[in-house]
């Protein structure tokens, strides 16, 4: 989309249609003014991918500086709330009109100290600002996903540990479906909502979480009788910026992105995929580093020939400073076990003996 520069009313209504366009049938329960707080507070980027990201570029092209920074940021992942907001008062005050106003009277040396001490407070609060946001800080030294300490090595069974145990703040439902109609044009103008009788299951119907088995980080997926076998099942590690570490595939899938999943676990109701979930900093393969923060999930449909990209989606994410680790659980092979990811969904699998790395 060339063109010239956006006004920066211009840009709103672009982002603001941009993005309505692509919640198109979702309920939006939030409508503030703001196109950045319209996509936030209505969740929408978790349509966000990789064609929506490449179209949404175009806009970002041609949207003044200071807005394409805001949008990036909230594309990045978000940052705090303070970076938008208007600078501090010490950037509009002007040292000299406030020496000639002291001279005017005793009320108007009152507010003129009201206002000195204003500026004081914004100056603290800037630089505490600008220190946390550009200041040296601590580094960064591990993901948000972290497991247990054990010495388990990683090629066996792991028959210590218990029963599975969800952490709620470690699962999630596939429940965000994402659709775009095959055709040519912009991919934000054929982001639809296709009826749900085109998925093999409804969204709400799977659900996962994640689990430390055999010294590796696993995800345990639970749904309708006969999913493990008819669904494609697709599941990445991400950097906070939604860079893939680590993706695997499992199922009948048109397209087989990544590798093929190591399988611990399989039953009619529950399947258990293994993942590379990394716990410290990884170089990335387009350039700098990244952090396993996140786990994306998606039940894949084959959309052919009405649909292009026809999904249903979860994400699994937690604070990188929360103290909330990976649970373990171990069970001989052969044994069948019970997942409960909450909210009613549970299903049973049998251990299969097959690890990550082994041949």
């Amino acid at each position: 989309m060339d063109g010239p520069t956006y006004t920066p009313e211009e840009a709103e209504a672009a982002a603001r249609q941009f993005f309505e366009a692509l919640a198109s049938g979702r309920d939006l329960e939030h409508d503030p003014s703001d196109a950045i707080e319209f996509a936030r507070a209505n969740g929408l980027m978790v349509l966000f991918n990789e064609g929506v990201r490449a179209v949404f570029e175009t806009h970002l092209e041609r949207m003044p500086t200071d807005l394409e920074a805001r949008w990036r940021d909230l594309i990045a992942g978000g940052a705090r709330s303070e970076a938008f907001g208007p600078l501090t008062l010490q950037e509009r005050l002007d040292e000299r009109q406030v020496e000639t106003a002291l001279v005017a009277g005793r009320r108007q040396r009152i507010v003129n100290l009201f206002v000195t001490l204003v500026l004081i407070v914004g100056v603290a609060v800037g630089a505490s600002w600008g220190w946390q946001e550009f200041g040296p800080g601590e580094d960064r030294t591990r993901g948000a996903l972290q497991f247990a300490d054990t010495d388990e090595p990683a090629d066996v069974a792991a028959v210590e540990g218990g029963p599975p145990v969800a952490e709620p703040a470690l699962s999630t439902a596939l429940s965000d479906p994402v659709s775009v109609l095959a055709g040519d044009g912009p991919v934000a103008d054929r982001v639809t909502s296709a009826p749900f009788v085109r998925f093999p299951y409804p969204p709400g119907s799977i659900g996962a979480s994640l689990f430390q088995y055999a010294n590796s980080g696993h995800v345990a997926l639970v749904g309708p009788a006969g999913f493990t076998d008819d669904a494609c099942l697709r599941v990445s590690v991400v950097t906070e910026e939604l860079r893939p570490l680590d993706t695997v595939t499992h199922g009948p899938c048109v397209e087989v992105i990544g590798r093929d999943a190591t399988v611990g676990c399989i039953g009619d109701t529950a399947i258990l995929l293994a993942l590379d979930i990394p716990t410290g900093e990884v170089a990335l393969p387009e350039g700098g580093t990244g952090f396993a923060d996140a786990i994306r999930l998606q039940l894949v449909a084959d959309g052919a020939p009405d649909y292009e990209v026809l999904t249903v989606r979860g994400t699994i994410e937690v604070d990188p400073d929360s103290d909330i680790v990976i649970p373990r659980f171990g069970g001989q092979i052969g044994e069948t076990i019970m997942f409960d990811t909450g909210a009613g969904r549970s299903g049973t699998c049998t251990l299969t003996g097959d690890f990550p790395g082994r041949p």
